[in-house]
């Protein structure tokens, strides 16, 4: 029995396949505009780009937790302000309730601005920013270390 075989269309049909797989490859490369898109294009290099990715994925979070954290000190440092004005007026109203000049009546009236003034500073110590008190007085970090 004798088969014919044509070696030249072989070949062909092989060189054929070769380069559309190198020409999808190429093309995969330059819609993605990465130079390593599977493991059979470099699997070392993968590995070193995936470690790389991630590392910077890690450094954006940090940097929005760095961001957050700012945005948090600047509202911190804006309701202190507040409550240094606060405290520096409760501080002219008794001065000047001290005066012995000074009637019932202006002496109810710093009383009462007295007390308002108070509540100021009460409700700047209850603040929060998205959620979280400004001035807390436990550690808020202590929560996620325990869990």
């Amino acid at each position: 029995m004798f088969i014919n075989t044509n070696t030249a269309a072989t070949n062909a049909a092989y060189n054929l396949g070769k380069n559309y797989a190198d020409h999808e490859r190429n093309l995969t490369r330059l819609s993605t505009g990465l130079r390593i898109n599977s493991s059979y294009d470099d699997a070392a290099g993968l590995a070193v780009s995936m470690k790389m990715a991630a590392a910077i994925r890690r450094s954006q979070a940090v940097e929005k937790n760095v961001a957050n954290a700012n945005s948090f000190l600047e509202t911190q440092d804006g309701a202190l302000a507040i409550a240094t004005k606060v405290v520096t007026r409760m501080s002219e109203l008794a001065s000047l309730a001290q005066d012995v000049t000074k009637n019932d009546k202006d002496l109810q009236n710093y009383n009462t601005e007295f007390r308002h003034l108070r509540s100021e500073i009460e409700n700047i110590a209850r603040e929060k920013f998205n959620g979280i008190s400004l001035f807390a007085t436990t550690d808020i970090y202590q929560t996620y270390v325990d869990e």
